[in-house]
């Protein structure tokens, strides 16, 4: 049970625990009637513990509290001033409920009070939070996913919730970089240089393997079981290959991407099938002509229901640019700036296909967190981005 005690009242009764004088004066409740036996049963606690510490100084009144808070909640946490002026810092904040934090008294006193994870604290508008914060919290976490945007979060909960109440999977949707060619630069972090494509999981897919444990544990922890859809970048093979319209090199790049999501899929825990987006355009001819609608529209200045305007369009490319001085050797601006509106329009009509081809689905994401708005080109996208560190 949990007991309100306000914060007038704790200080109160904790300064009379602390010097060891009757409460009687106090307006302590009578009810329910365990709360006296619970309030002798803190002052001879405190009593032990201050006789540990012999005739030492105390550096703040409430440290024993502070200290008997942090052995009865591993969650809590307090930091001791550097100079007179300076408070306690605490986390007490944690454990807030219906809005309001807890009192130490009313901590101290109470049952096991459970605290709030931090997706919980952050993402407090967000519908059934409290029923997933605290897995969603360990995914973020233990997953080295990114804090996703509040948007972002609504529809990821949202998506969970609907599959745990109908009792259906939750498809995991990840479109995985192909296996290019890198080198790990002065800083050991990697670099793609895009001479040559292999079929081993490469960057992303390593990336997407590694959260592949967190994800078991949280579908457990909201019982709720998973499934994988992996697509591979096959529709890169034209900007990949000098000699496009060769035959062998379209059919050798899109083996080694078909390969690449085998592997992948063969290594992860849930169960997990590989699509093709041209396949769920009809053909690749269907997939060039959803592209070039939908590029027709950036370039006119239409970006769907990104959210995006203008402005926000140049901040995303400039941070894609390190990436396209790469891939695009030696182009001109205007040029590089047309590319990047090519991979805005591939990125919205991959998230326009999985609109249409799931109901319940989160995107897990392996590529560059700043291109997560043009998933939601045709409707809001659900986008969970693992923390990356390639270029």
């Amino acid at each position: 049970m949990f007991l309100n005690i306000d914060s007038r009242l704790s200080r109160d009764l904790l300064k009379c625990i602390n010097c060891g004088i009757p409460h009687d004066a106090l307006n302590v409740p009578k009810e329910p009637e365990f709360l006296s036996r619970r309030i002798e049963a803190l002052r001879h606690q405190y009593a032990e513990l201050r006789r540990s510490f012999g005739n030492k100084t105390l550096p703040v009144s409430n440290y024993l509290f502070y200290m008997m808070l942090k052995d009865k909640y591993s969650e809590f946490d307090f930091e001791l001033p550097t100079n007179s002026k300076a408070r306690v810092l605490t986390n007490i904040h944690v454990f807030k409920t219906k809005g309001r934090i807890p009192s130490i008294a009313s901590l101290l006193l109470s049952d096991e009070h459970a605290a709030k994870s931090s997706v919980e604290l952050k993402y407090t508008n967000v519908a059934h939070i409290e029923r997933y914060g605290s897995a969603l919290s360990q995914l973020l976490s233990e997953g080295g996913l990114m804090p996703p945007t509040q948007t972002a979060m609504e529809g990821v909960v949202a998506q969970i919730h609907r599959s745990q109440s109908l009792g259906r999977r939750l498809t995991i949707v990840s479109a995985i970089c192909p296996d290019y060619s890198y080198v790990m630069d002065a800083e050991g972090r990697p670099r793609y240089t895009f001479t040559h494509v292999g079929a081993k999981p490469g960057l992303a897919g390593e990336k997407l393997l590694k959260v592949d444990s967190a994800l078991s544990e949280f579908s457990n922890a909201v019982g709720v079981p998973l499934e994988h859809k992996l697509f591979g970048g096959e529709f890169e093979y034209i900007s990949f290959n000098r000699n496009a319209n060769s035959a062998n090199a379209r059919d050798e790049f899109l083996d080694k991407v078909n390969r690449q999501l085998l592997t992948i899929g063969n290594q992860l825990s849930a169960p997990a099938v590989t699509g093709s987006f041209f396949e769920l355009c009809g053909d690749e001819q269907g997939w060039h002509e959803r592209h070039q609608a939908i590029l027709q529209r950036l370039r006119s200045g239409d970006y769907g229901q990104t959210g995006l305007d203008h402005g926000q369009m140049e901040e995303i490319f400039e941070s894609r640019r390190p990436l396209y001085s790469k891939w695009f050797v030696g182009q001109s601006d205007e040029t590089i700036w047309n590319n990047f509106l090519s991979q805005a329009a591939e990125y919205a009509l991959m998230g326009g296909i999985f609109l249409e081809a799931y109901q319940d689905f989160v995107v897990l994401a392996v590529d560059h967190y700043k291109m997560e708005p043009f998933y939601s080109f045709f409707g809001p996208v659900a986008v969970l981005y693992v923390k990356t560190d390639y270029l």
